[in-house]
C-alpha cells in the first residue's frame, strides 16, 4: 500500500505542469526589503543608519566629552586616522556601487539580446510552410507572451517558473520534426536552430542572473566598516551634544545611501529597482503583431 502511494504521489509530481520555486539566495535575512516599494527601501535602510549612529553616540557622547578621557584626545589627531578610514571605507563602497551597476547593465543587455533573438528566430519562421510556419510562430509568440505575463511578475519576487522551460521544449520538439526537402529549406533550419540555440543560452543566462548576488562575507565586510566608521565619529570633541548628533545624523545618512543603491542594484531581476520586460514587449507588439 505504501509503495502504491509512493507511486502515485510521484506521477502527480511528474505530471503538475508549471511548477513554481523560489530562487536560492545567500542573504534571505535580506530578502523582504525588495518586496516593498522603493521610496520605502530607501527610508528604512537611512532610519536603520541614522538611529544606529545617534544611538552609539546617545551612549558615548558624555563619557567621552566629560572627565580625564577628553584630555587624551586631539581632534587633529582623530580627524587623521577618521579621514583614513573614511577614504578606505568610501573606496570598497565606491567599487562595490560599480561592479552592482555593471551587473545590472549586463543584466538589461541580456534581456535585450534574448528578445532580439527571439524577434530573430520569428523572422526565421517565416521561411516555412504555412501549416508549419503559422504553428511555429504561435508557440515562440505564447513563449514570450509567458515570459512577459507569468515569468517577468515572479522574477521580481524571486521566484522561478518551470513553465517557460515547458513551452521552450514544446517548441524544441516542433522544430526538430521538421525535414526539410531542398537546399535552401536546409539553410534555412540551420538557421533556425541555430538562433534557438542562442535563444536557450541566453535564457539559462538569464536563469543564473536572477540567482547572482553580491557574497555574503562582502556584505559583512561593508556593515561591519559601517559601524566601524560610526564608531570612529563618536571620538571627537564635541561639547554640544546636538551639533554632534546633526553631524553624525548626516554622515549616517551618506552610508544609508549608498548602501541602499548597491543593495537596490545587487539583484537586477528582482524589486522595484529591475530589469523592465519591455524589450519582450516591443517584439510582441512590433515584430508578432497580427
Amino acid at each position: 500500500m505504501a509503495r502504491l502511494f509512493a507511486k502515485v504521489l510521484i506521477c502527480f509530481f511528474l505530471l503538475l505542469p508549471d511548477m513554481i520555486h523560489p530562487v536560492y539566495d545567500q542573504q534571505p535575512f535580506m530578502l523582504w526589503l525588495y518586496d516593498l516599494p522603493t521610496w520605502l527601501f530607501a527610508l528604512l535602510t537611512i532610519a536603520f543608519f541614522v538611529v544606529l549612529g545617534l544611538g552609539g553616540l546617545l551612549l558615548t557622547h558624555r563619557r567621552i566629552n566629560e572627565g580625564t578621557f577628553a584630555t587624551l584626545i586631539d581632534n587633529g589627531t582623530v580627524g587623521w586616522f577618521f579621514s583614513g578610514v573614511t577614504v578606505l571605507y568610501g573606496l570598497l563602497l565606491g567599487l562595490l556601487t560599480v561592479a552592482t551597476w555593471s551587473n545590472f547593465t549586463q543584466a538589461t543587455g541580456l534581456a535585450s539580446k534574448e528578445a532580439a533573438t527571439i524577434a530573430v528566430l520569428y523572422r526565421n519562421f517565416a521561411g516555412y510552410p504555412p501549416e508549419q510556419r503559422v504553428s511555429l510562430q504561435h508557440s515562440l509568440r505564447v513563449y514570450t507572451e509567458f515570459i512577459v505575463h507569468e515569468s517577468w511578475p515572479l522574477q521580481r519576487k524571486g521566484l522561478i517558473h518551470d513553465g517557460e522551460s515547458d513551452r521552450l521544449i514544446q517548441l524544441q520538439t516542433k522544430i526538430q520534426a521538421i525535414e526539410p526537402a531542398t537546399e535552401g529549406k536546409k539553410i534555412l533550419q540551420a538557421e533556425s536552430i541555430r538562433a534557438f540555440t542562442a535563444l536557450v543560452e541566453l535564457r539559462r543566462l538569464r536563469m543564473e542572473s536572477i540567482t547572482g548576488s553580491v557574497p555574503g562575507v562582502i556584505w559583512y565586510v561593508v556593515l561591519l566598516g559601517a559601524a566601524l566608521t560610526l564608531i570612529f565619529s563618536y571620538f571627537f570633541l564635541v561639547k554640544d551634544f546636538w551639533f554632534h548628533a546633526v553631524l553624525i545624523a548626516m554622515l549616517a545618512t551618506v552610508i544609508g545611501l549608498l548602501i541602499f543603491l548597491i543593495a537596490a542594484l545587487d539583484h537586477p531581476y528582482r524589486g522595484a529597482v529591475s530589469v523592465e520586460s519591455t524589450a519582450y514587449q516591443l517584439v510582441i507588439d512590433k515584430v508578432m503583431k497580427p
